[in-house]
């Protein structure tokens, strides 16, 4: 048996709860890493942090595992713990060890503190309260179609939107029903049946 395990990394992407294999894990670039069962809680979160490379990527804020149970007939559901600490760990390589005729690696899906630097960026990108750069982000489209700016919008008349939103074809009725008896629709289908009281 090897000392060795593959770790596929998700990070920045999604956790999908609701899927037929139960939770998944998606991203753009899963990332492959091989660790030994030996490594520490620590070194295994530098391990990550050291080769997703990014400035994103500074401290890990939350590890989880995703692995299988066996229901009925033998179908296999994925479900998620946390690894929190040595102990968790060690649990997750247990699991792996058990599951390992199913498993060809373990799936994490790993979450990053924001550092203040980057909650400050995204504050500034999206949360600015400049109205000239609020009116730059939206236009208006006109009743023909062109698009004119949010700064020196106009407000588009009411009639002529009604005029735009309603049908101008008229009502006709669909050609099936034009072939419809609606005398016989309406004759009682057991006419023997029906009480005299009505």
């Amino acid at each position: 048996m090897s000392d060795r395990v593959l770790l596929k990394v998700y990070y920045f992407g999604q956790i999908l709860l609701q899927t037929s294999e139960g939770v998944r894990f998606v991203c753009e670039n899963p990332l492959d890493v091989v660790i030994p069962f030996t490594i520490s809680f620590e070194e295994l979160k530098g391990v990550i942090c050291e080769q997703i490379n990014s400035q994103r990527a500074r401290r890990i804020f939350c590890i989880l595992y995703r692995y299988p149970i066996q229901v009925f007939g033998g179908f296999v559901q994925f479900q998620t713990k946390y690894v929190t600490d040595e102990a968790s760990m060690q649990e997750m390589f247990s699991m792996y060890i058990e599951n390992r005729s199913q498993l060809l690696f373990i799936e994490l899906y790993v979450e990053f503190e924001q550092s203040e630097a980057d909650q400050n960026i995204l504050r500034e990108d999206y949360n600015s309260d400049s109205e000239e750069e609020f009116e730059s982000n939206y236009e208006f489209v006109g009743p023909n179609g062109d698009g004119v700016a949010g700064e020196g919008a106009i407000a588009p008349d009411v009639s002529d939107v009604a005029t735009a939103l309603a049908n101008n074809v008229p009502f006709e009725e669909p050609s099936f029903m034009r072939v419809l008896e609606l005398e016989a629709m309406h004759v009682p289908e057991f006419p023997d049946y029906i009480s005299s009281g009505t």
